[in-house]
């Protein structure tokens, strides 16, 4: 039963870290990109050049 109650604790604390921790990354990334729908660094075509057309 020791044991158990250990368990839990743990997972408790762990779930309770890691959510605040994402829960912080979301508003950072908020905060950096109001309102985004998509995100520059997760498209290839602008750090790459791909997306664009030459005109010569």
């Amino acid at each position: 039963m020791r044991d158990l109650k250990t368990y839990l604790s743990v997972a408790l604390v762990l779930s309770t870290l890691w959510f605040g921790s994402l829960a912080g990354l979301l508003v950072e990334i908020n905060r950096f990109f109001p309102d985004a729908l998509t995100f520059p660094f997760f498209n290839s075509s602008y750090c790459c050049g791909t997306g664009r057309k030459r005109l010569d």
